[in-house]
């Protein structure tokens, strides 16, 4: 049984740099749409994929190879927190600078591989023994400080998820393009591997033994590289053509401000323009697009539909969008058309959105609604 579980741990971890490597050259292949987030992601996967071939070769050729290393840890371990965080940031439209600030977030990776070498080739049999001495406690520091900043960019990211959702909310009027458990699954595999960070250091504190840590660390990078590489390459952008609006172009009422007269007469303008127009019926709409329609500024119509309406963009359409289905479900001219093919007319994209959002805004199902009309 010990041979079988062995054996399925290499194919696993060697799949898992296999997976890594491949995921990379599918996301750089030149038939790809380039985007930034791939690039994070790319370098992400082969930081995993180097730091679990790290574990199951470093005691066998690495050391070898440099024997005045001293062993502090696996200093890529400081690399994956720093980059889910700029992953997370290109995806959610926060474009990442590359200037050399960046470099401070690789800070102590740096630190590890100077201290690593330079504590290993001074020629001191006392300052030697008292590394050897104080070995556990410099392995304790080491976890401490890996969980420490793992934590805190999970914060980080954790707030940029939450100001991404209200984004959405105020841009886009589908969300089908935008997957949202993507969003739940990333901040799963991050608290995953932060849990995994957090065992290593009371490992380090309590156990005396801990040989089965490595084994554990390389096969839970595996599989996130595994889940990471599927989802990464499943994953669309929010806007797919055009400019990239990011989160923090989304007007506030302290940055767009429209006296109350004024406000009245737009809204005004804007319900007539929605009547006459139906821009709903196009499942693509974005509050960017409906503004430059509306020859107003996306600001101005964000402030006009939050505060003049109180509604944020997402609602504010898809309740047309479901007067446009209560209203076909009597037209004559398409009652052959099933539910799913009335909500398309009616702008929306998928069958579960629809289902939802009609039973949010009537307290029925369509099928309900569309019953109680017969009757």
């Amino acid at each position: 049984m010990k041979t079988f579980f062995d054996q399925l741990f290499l194919i696993l971890t060697f799949a898992g740099i296999a997976q890594g490597l491949f995921v990379t050259l599918l996301l750089n292949n030149k038939s790809i749409r380039k985007s930034r987030a791939n690039l994070f992601l790319s370098i992400l996967l082969i930081s995993l994929s180097f730091s679990i071939a790290h574990i199951l070769f470093a005691g066998a050729v690495i050391n070898h190879l440099s024997a005045k290393v001293f062993s502090i840890g696996d200093p890529t371990f400081y690399l994956v927190a720093p980059l889910l965080w700029f992953y997370s940031n290109e995806i959610t439209g926060h474009r990442v600078k590359l200037e050399w600030k960046l470099l401070l977030h690789f800070l102590p990776f740096f630190l590890i591989i100077f201290f690593s070498l330079s504590l290993g080739s001074i020629n001191s049999g006392q300052f030697n023994l008292f590394l050897i001495n104080q070995h556990r406690l410099i392995i304790i520091l080491f976890w401490l400080t890996v969980v420490v900043q793992f934590s805190g960019y999970q914060v980080f990211v954790h707030r940029r998820w939450i100001a991404y959702q209200k984004f959405i909310q105020q841009e886009v009027s589908n969300t089908e393009n935008i997957s949202i458990s993507w969003v739940r699954f990333f901040m799963v595999v991050f608290l995953l591997i932060n849990l995994l960070f957090l065992l290593s250091f009371f490992a380090a504190i309590h156990l005396e033994d801990s040989a089965w840590l490595p084994k554990t660390t390389a096969l839970i990078f595996s599989m996130s590289v595994f889940a990471l590489g599927y989802k990464g390459i499943l994953q669309r952008e929010i806007f797919q053509k055009g400019e990239v609006i990011k989160p923090d172009d989304i007007a506030t009422p302290s940055s767009t401000t429209v006296n109350k007269p004024d406000q009245e007469v737009m809204i005004t303008r804007l319900l007539f323009y929605m009547e006459q127009k139906k821009p709903y019926l196009d499942p693509e709409l974005t509050l960017t697009q409906l503004a430059k329609d509306f020859s107003i500024s996306r600001g101005q119509l964000s402030l006009l539909i939050n505060e003049g309406i109180g509604d944020n963009f997402y609602d504010f359409i898809n309740k047309y969008r479901i007067e446009a289905v209560k209203k076909l479900m009597i037209d004559p001219l398409v009652k052959n058309y099933n539910l799913f093919g009335i909500a398309l007319e009616a702008g929306f994209k998928s069958k579960s959105t629809f289902n939802l959002i009609f039973k949010r805004f009537t307290g029925l199902t369509p099928t309900e609604y569309r019953k109680n009309l017969s009757t």
